[in-house]
């Protein structure tokens, strides 16, 4: 433990930090628009499950981690029509539709993955994602190999939040989202089809949470296992509830969940008298606490989670 505030160890710890922060970027990022339109993003966890094996199929049959990539994108905006069609036409509970399908999705990535590699669960490891360096910026001290010495999938991870950002609060496009998650009926009377608009945003929600399962496995795992994502997808939850549903605050909040899973490996591996499951359970732990104190006095769109009906006045 003498090692332990050395800035070797805290440049590794951070470095790690950003890395394993990305897909809970990506995912968080996508729910903050489906959430701000009123529908609750409880289904990601799935959809990362679904982006994380077919990003790792298509990339391992094809040789191309870009393709992996898209794959996974697409795999979880088209299940993502699943909990869509349930919540918004069918207008089931979301909470309930939601969680119904992760479990679904737990069990079928499960069955998918045995047809394909057998049940040893030994999948063949893929190079992922290369280090890039930003010229000049990656030779600052601390910060430039923090920051400045990641993957492509992490750069893109901050400009999709930043292009969310501009969109969510500057565009017409996120004037409407925010109508629709706070007055449904005022915006239908404005000619928004609020039908399609959140089945839509359920589509894009469910594409950055499948590109946040493939950033996963290609971007550090490097293989698809059984349950890969590891309740990500519920962390993606609490922060967009802690970053009060703005983009850029929600990468500020993956990186410190990022970094406390880092740490909690870390932990670990340097050796220390509590069981391992503690340091396991360390960042959900930490989610649960940091939830129930920043939590409160929430403002929250105000037709979350609400069906919707035209017909009722």
């Amino acid at each position: 433990m003498k090692d332990f505030f050395t800035m070797t160890f805290l440049v590794a710890l951070f470095g790690a930090g950003v890395r394993m922060a990305v897909p809970l970027i990506y995912a968080s990022v996508g729910d903050c628009f489906l959430e701000k339109a009123g529908a609750i993003g409880i289904s990601i966890e799935g959809e990362m499950l679904f982006g994380s094996l077919f990003s790792y199929i298509v990339a391992l049959k094809t040789g191309s981690l870009w393709l992996g990539v898209l794959a996974g994108g697409l795999a979880g905006m088209f299940v993502s029509l699943i909990p869509a069609i349930w919540s918004v036409l069918l207008k089931q509970d979301q909470s309930i539709t939601g969680i119904m399908f992760n479990i679904f999705a737990a069990g079928f990535t499960n069955f998918l993955n045995r047809i394909v590699f057998g049940t040893n669960n030994a999948n063949i490891a893929i190079a992922t994602f290369p280090i890039v360096k930003i010229p000049l910026l990656s030779k600052i001290p601390f910060i430039g190999p923090v920051f400045f010495e990641q993957s492509l999938l992490t750069y893109g991870a901050v400009i999709f939040a930043l292009i969310m950002f501009f969109v969510m609060k500057k565009t017409k496009l996120g004037l409407l989202l925010t109508s629709v998650g706070e007055d449904p009926k005022v915006a239908q009377s404005c000619g928004v089809n609020v039908y399609r608009f959140r089945i839509l945003s359920y589509m894009f929600c469910g594409f950055a949470a499948g590109i946040g399962g493939a950033s996963l496995v290609l971007g550090s795992v490097g293989a698809f296992s059984e349950g890969v994502t590891s309740g990500r997808g519920f962390i993606c939850l609490a922060i967009v509830i802690l970053a009060r549903w703005n983009p850029l605050v929600a990468v500020l909040a993956s990186f410190t969940f990022g970094s406390i899973e880092a740490l909690q490996i870390r932990l670990q591996v340097m050796g220390s008298s509590l069981p391992f499951q503690f340091f396991v359970a360390l960042p959900y732990l930490i989610t649960i606490v940091v939830l129930a104190i920043g939590g409160r006095n929430l403002r929250a769109p105000k037709e979350l989670g609400l069906p919707f009906d035209k017909e009722s006045r």
